[in-house]
């Protein structure tokens, strides 16, 4: 899997990245054509770092709430 663009911003507590990725393999496949984004929020509990909600989409373009499936960042 490829990643780009992580973001990771962190608090005593709460933890927030975003990222875009894509899998590597086959190369005709159409999975690898397209990037997804990704979201996790975590959060320190008794210690410990948890995943509180977790978030996988496809890129959209705005002007007309299309999926974008040829992205290339």
């Amino acid at each position: 899997m490829e990643t780009r663009d992580l973001t990771v911003t962190v608090n005593d507590n709460l933890a927030v990245a975003h990222w875009l990725f894509h899998f590597t393999g086959e190369q005709d496949h159409p999975a690898l054509q397209m990037w997804m984004r990704a979201t996790a929020v975590c959060q320190k509990y008794q210690g410990t770092w948890q995943i509180i909600h977790e978030h996988i989409s496809v890129p959209f373009n705005p002007s007309n709430a299309q999926a974008v499936f040829t992205l290339n960042p």
